[in-house]
Order: C-alpha cells, then structure tokens, then sequence
C-alpha cells in the first residue's frame, strides 16, 4: 500500500455521521473514506490493505460484529474502532473481545475521538512496516542459492561454521564463504538478527 492510499475507511449507514467523522478527521490531515454498509466495505479493494476502520457496530444487513468476525477470522490487518450509541457500551466490549482495537460512543467527544483515531493509525503504520520488511526479508530468502539455503537452515539451528561444513561435505572456508553470503543477501546485522528474520518467515508460511 502507497502513502497515498486512504488509511480510515468508515463504514456506517449514517450518511450525516459518515460526514460529521469526516469533516472532523479532515481538521488532523486525515482524509477518509466512507463505506455506507458492511457489503459494500467487504467488496472494496480499499478492505485489502490495513487501515483503520470505523465500524458501526449496529449497521443493516452484515452487522457490524459479523464483519469483525469476518475480519478476524480471515487473519485482518486492519484496526478496527468500533462506533456505538448510547446502551451499545457492552456490545463495544463484546467486539474489543472479538479483536477491536477500541470503540467511540456516540456523540462524541472531538478531541478524545481524533485521538483514538491517531492512535489506531499509529498502529496501522507499524503493521505496514512490518509486512513490507517481511515481503523484503521474502525476496532475500528467494534469492540464495540451494546451497546457501541449506547453510541458513544449520545457522538457524545454531551450527558453527565447523559443522556446517561436516554435515554438508565441504571445507570449512567454503561454509565460512556460504556464511558470508548468507548474512549479505538476507541484509542481516547479526546472527540474532538472521536467526529473528527466519523465525518471523515461518510463522508467516505457517
């Protein structure tokens, strides 16, 4: 996802509210979009990239919950604030359990809602950060060489250069230079680092 790409997507069947959001999102250089029902949030490309997400908890058709659900169990990075009215306060909690990141009442406070809303971005930042250096430290991986993939799997494993060498049936120097290349092409300051890198590869391949 670009820079340019909206970030707060709202999802609310309240065009005044969508608007009034909008409006006061726009006053901290937020410029988002709005989605007046569940289906038309879940067909848009924008529901492909994490963002934040104003969702009304109460909306027609899909509810609000339901696209929580959805979200969560088809492995989301979005950040979900949860919009609720008045006696809505225990459903609010019900969805922070289901994976929302908060929830605002309405009528909001302007401050502590733009806050929220900062808050949540900031985390989305970080998500975006972290699946961009995975889709990198991905690219590294395809890179190596079958021989400098198996070295990487015994560095993992924590075998010296020595052994490296005994198990694959080369020299020493040779498990060394493979060591070297290794480090080089994954970008990896240390050996903690590599080892830190491969680790989060696997969790992401499952």
């Amino acid at each position: 996802m670009t820079t340019s790409e909206p970030r707060v997507l709202i999802v609310d069947d309240d065009a005044q509210l969508r608007d009034s959001m909008a409006v006061l999102l726009r006053t901290a250089n937020v410029s988002p979009v709005g989605f007046a029902s569940a289906e038309e949030f879940m067909v848009s490309e924008l529901a492909k990239h994490p963002a934040c997400v104003l969702l009304d908890v109460r909306l027609p058709g899909i509810s609000g919950m339901e696209v929580l659900t959805r979200l969560r169990d088809c492995g989301s990075k979005h950040v979900v604030v949860v919009i609720t009215g008045h006696g809505d306060v225990p459903m609010a909690v019900a969805a922070m359990r289901a994976g929302a990141f908060h929830f605002a009442e309405k009528p909001f406070d302007p401050d502590a809602f733009v806050s929220i809303v900062m808050e949540a971005l900031a985390r989305v930042e970080k998500l975006v950060d972290t699946l961009e250096h995975a889709r990198e430290s991905s690219k590294r991986y395809a890179h190596l060489s079958a021989r400098e993939k198996q070295v990487l799997e015994l560095l993992v494993e924590g075998r010296p250069s020595k052994l490296i060498a005994y198990d694959l049936g080369i020299s020493t120097r040779t498990a060394e230079h493979h060591r070297s290349a290794v480090m080089k092409k994954m970008a990896a300051r240390s050996l903690s680092h590599l080892v830190r890198m491969v680790l989060d590869l696997r969790r992401r391949n499952g």
